[in-house]
Protein backbone atom coordinates (compact mmCIF):
# COMPACT_ATOMS: atom_id res chain seq x y z
CA UNK A 1 0.00 0.00 0.00
CA UNK A 2 1.12 3.57 -0.66
CA UNK A 3 1.00 6.96 0.99
CA UNK A 4 -2.11 9.12 1.21
CA UNK A 5 -1.62 12.86 0.71
CA UNK A 6 -4.35 15.24 1.85
CA UNK A 7 -4.77 18.90 2.76
CA UNK A 8 -6.51 20.27 5.83
CA UNK A 9 -9.67 22.04 4.66
CA UNK A 10 -9.45 24.43 7.62
CA UNK A 11 -5.86 25.76 7.42
CA UNK A 12 -4.35 24.22 4.25
CA UNK A 13 -1.67 22.19 6.10
CA UNK A 14 -0.39 19.34 3.92
CA UNK A 15 -0.65 15.93 5.59
CA UNK A 16 0.30 12.36 4.71
CA UNK A 17 -0.08 8.90 6.22
CA UNK A 18 0.41 5.30 5.18
CA UNK A 19 -2.57 3.86 3.33
CA UNK A 20 -4.45 1.20 5.30
CA UNK A 21 -7.73 -0.51 4.42
CA UNK A 22 -10.70 1.70 5.30
CA UNK A 23 -8.59 4.83 5.77
CA UNK A 24 -11.43 7.00 4.35
CA UNK A 25 -13.42 6.41 7.55
CA UNK A 26 -10.53 7.09 9.92
CA UNK A 27 -10.49 10.36 11.80
CA UNK A 28 -7.57 12.66 10.99
CA UNK A 29 -6.47 15.55 13.21
CA UNK A 30 -4.50 18.40 11.71
CA UNK A 31 -1.42 18.97 13.91
CA UNK A 32 -1.48 22.69 13.07
CA UNK A 33 -5.11 23.80 13.68
CA UNK A 34 -6.45 20.60 15.35
CA UNK A 35 -9.36 20.29 12.89
CA UNK A 36 -10.67 16.71 13.13
CA UNK A 37 -12.71 14.87 10.50
CA UNK A 38 -12.85 11.64 8.54
CA UNK A 39 -10.11 11.35 5.92
CA UNK A 40 -12.86 11.47 3.28
CA UNK A 41 -13.78 15.00 4.46
CA UNK A 42 -10.15 16.04 3.90
CA UNK A 43 -10.16 14.37 0.49
CA UNK A 44 -13.39 16.04 -0.58
CA UNK A 45 -11.45 19.31 -0.56
CA UNK A 46 -8.28 19.95 -2.57
CA UNK A 47 -5.64 17.22 -2.61
CA UNK A 48 -2.34 18.32 -1.09
CA UNK A 49 -0.29 20.16 -3.70
CA UNK A 50 2.95 18.87 -2.16
CA UNK A 51 2.12 15.25 -2.93
CA UNK A 52 3.92 14.84 -6.23
CA UNK A 53 7.59 15.82 -6.13
CA UNK A 54 7.28 19.11 -4.27
CA UNK A 55 9.98 20.28 -1.87
CA UNK A 56 7.20 21.21 0.55
CA UNK A 57 6.92 17.88 2.40
CA UNK A 58 3.61 17.11 4.12
CA UNK A 59 3.35 16.43 7.84
CA UNK A 60 3.42 12.68 8.55
CA UNK A 61 0.56 11.54 10.78
CA UNK A 62 0.82 8.53 13.05
CA UNK A 63 -1.89 6.74 14.98
CA UNK A 64 -1.78 7.25 18.77
CA UNK A 65 -2.31 4.47 21.29
CA UNK A 66 -5.98 3.69 21.88
CA UNK A 67 -7.71 5.64 24.63
CA UNK A 68 -9.01 3.85 27.68
CA UNK A 69 -11.70 6.31 28.70
CA UNK A 70 -14.90 7.05 26.87
CA UNK A 71 -15.03 10.82 26.96
CA UNK A 72 -17.26 10.92 23.89
CA UNK A 73 -17.44 12.70 20.59
CA UNK A 74 -19.87 14.74 18.56
CA UNK A 75 -20.75 13.95 14.96
CA UNK A 76 -22.18 16.44 12.46
CA UNK A 77 -25.10 14.49 11.01
CA UNK A 78 -24.93 15.98 7.50
CA UNK A 79 -21.18 15.49 6.88
CA UNK A 80 -20.24 12.76 9.41
CA UNK A 81 -17.44 15.05 10.62
CA UNK A 82 -16.35 13.87 14.08
CA UNK A 83 -14.95 16.08 16.81
CA UNK A 84 -13.65 14.51 20.00
CA UNK A 85 -14.61 15.92 23.36
CA UNK A 86 -12.08 16.39 26.13
CA UNK A 87 -12.65 16.22 29.87
CA UNK A 88 -13.80 19.63 31.11
CA UNK A 89 -15.30 22.49 29.13
CA UNK A 90 -15.94 22.10 25.39
CA UNK A 91 -17.39 25.26 23.83
CA UNK A 92 -18.93 24.46 20.44
CA UNK A 93 -19.53 27.06 17.78
CA UNK A 94 -19.33 28.18 14.20
CA UNK A 95 -16.12 28.26 12.20
CA UNK A 96 -15.17 31.89 11.83
CA UNK A 97 -11.92 33.83 11.63
CA UNK A 98 -12.89 35.58 14.86
CA UNK A 99 -14.36 32.46 16.48
CA UNK A 100 -13.02 31.35 19.85
CA UNK A 101 -14.89 28.07 20.32
CA UNK A 102 -12.90 24.99 21.34
CA UNK A 103 -14.72 22.94 18.70
CA UNK A 104 -15.62 24.70 15.45
CA UNK A 105 -18.00 22.52 13.49
CA UNK A 106 -19.77 24.46 10.75
CA UNK A 107 -19.93 27.63 8.72
CA UNK A 108 -23.70 27.75 9.45
CA UNK A 109 -24.47 31.46 9.77
CA UNK A 110 -27.33 30.65 12.18
CA UNK A 111 -24.84 29.15 14.63
CA UNK A 112 -23.15 31.46 17.10
CA UNK A 113 -19.34 31.54 17.32
CA UNK A 114 -19.84 30.28 20.90
CA UNK A 115 -23.16 28.48 20.73
CA UNK A 116 -23.21 25.89 23.50
CA UNK A 117 -21.00 24.30 26.15
CA UNK A 118 -20.67 20.58 26.79
CA UNK A 119 -19.01 20.09 30.15
CA UNK A 120 -17.51 16.58 30.44
CA UNK A 121 -17.37 15.71 34.15
CA UNK A 122 -15.50 12.68 35.54
CA UNK A 123 -17.79 10.51 37.65
CA UNK A 124 -16.99 7.27 39.51
CA UNK A 125 -16.72 4.86 36.60
CA UNK A 126 -17.03 7.15 33.59
CA UNK A 127 -18.01 10.60 32.40
CA UNK A 128 -21.19 12.65 32.56
CA UNK A 129 -21.95 15.17 29.81
CA UNK A 130 -23.66 18.42 30.82
CA UNK A 131 -25.21 20.61 28.12
CA UNK A 132 -24.98 24.23 29.23
CA UNK A 133 -26.81 26.99 27.37
CA UNK A 134 -24.37 29.91 27.35
CA UNK A 135 -26.62 32.75 26.19
CA UNK A 136 -25.83 32.35 22.51
CA UNK A 137 -27.75 34.61 20.14
CA UNK A 138 -29.53 31.60 18.62
CA UNK A 139 -31.53 28.84 20.27
CA UNK A 140 -30.34 25.31 20.99
CA UNK A 141 -32.65 22.34 20.47
CA UNK A 142 -32.08 19.09 22.33
CA UNK A 143 -33.86 16.11 20.76
CA UNK A 144 -36.12 18.54 18.88
CA UNK A 145 -37.09 20.67 21.90
CA UNK A 146 -35.68 24.17 22.53
CA UNK A 147 -33.76 24.60 25.75
CA UNK A 148 -34.06 27.71 27.89
CA UNK A 149 -31.43 30.35 28.60
CA UNK A 150 -29.09 29.20 31.36
CA UNK A 151 -30.31 25.57 31.33
CA UNK A 152 -27.89 22.82 32.39
CA UNK A 153 -29.02 19.38 31.17
CA UNK A 154 -27.43 15.93 31.46
CA UNK A 155 -26.85 14.37 28.05
CA UNK A 156 -26.72 10.72 27.06
CA UNK A 157 -25.10 9.13 24.01
CA UNK A 158 -27.45 9.35 21.05
CA UNK A 159 -28.85 12.77 22.00
CA UNK A 160 -29.30 15.14 19.08
CA UNK A 161 -28.63 18.87 19.30
CA UNK A 162 -29.48 21.50 16.71
CA UNK A 163 -27.18 24.52 16.71
CA UNK A 164 -28.44 27.01 14.15
CA UNK A 165 -29.45 24.65 11.33
CA UNK A 166 -26.68 22.11 12.02
CA UNK A 167 -27.56 18.84 13.76
CA UNK A 168 -24.92 17.18 15.92
CA UNK A 169 -25.13 13.84 17.72
CA UNK A 170 -23.39 12.98 21.01
CA UNK A 171 -21.73 9.58 20.66
CA UNK A 172 -19.43 7.31 22.60
CA UNK A 173 -15.94 6.84 21.25
CA UNK A 174 -15.63 3.68 19.17
CA UNK A 175 -12.52 2.12 20.73
CA UNK A 176 -12.48 -0.64 18.09
CA UNK A 177 -12.18 1.84 15.23
CA UNK A 178 -8.76 2.80 13.92
CA UNK A 179 -8.21 6.55 14.02
CA UNK A 180 -5.39 8.74 12.82
CA UNK A 181 -5.83 11.36 15.50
Amino acid sequence: MGKIFIECPECGQKLSFNEVPGYQNMVVECPKCHFKANASVYQSGMQARGAQGSDDMPTQLVAPPPTVSDVGQIRVKETNEIQFLKPGRNIIGRRAKTGTADIKISTDMYMSRQHVLIDVVKKGNGYEHHLVEINSKNIVKLNGEPIHRGDVLILKFGDSMILGTTEIILEGNDEDATRLV
